[in-house]
């Protein structure tokens, strides 16, 4: 099997941004990928403050996760109504569990 690359989708330097932002929508604007993006908003902490006696590695590694959570978020270029509504399903995520979660 021979993975794809973006080298070998895109021959040009020019065509490779929107082959890439291409791929990045597909994969994650459509309901499965919303449920990841969710999943790793809570993961990474993004829309939370770090912990205040967080040490400089540490602080790196959360950096780090956000970062890369950054990306996929520049990649889909999500509108402003959009981005709340993610904001607000990967708050859900970061909810204690409930006897009754449906009622969410």
């Amino acid at each position: 099997m021979v993975w794809h690359c973006l080298r070998r989708i895109a021959r040009r330097r020019k065509d490779r941004a929107a082959v890439l932002e291409r791929a990045y929508r597909s994969v994650f604007l459509c309901p499965d990928g919303e449920t990841i993006l969710a999943d790793l908003a809570a993961e990474c902490g993004i829309y939370r403050a770090p912990p205040v006696d967080l040490g400089p590695r540490e602080g790196g590694y959360l950096d780090g996760r956000k970062a890369l959570y950054a990306r996929i978020l520049s990649m889909i270029r999500l509108p402003p109504e959009e981005h709340a509504a993610l904001q607000a399903a990967a708050r859900l995520e970061t909810l204690p569990e409930f006897e009754h979660d449906e009622d969410i």
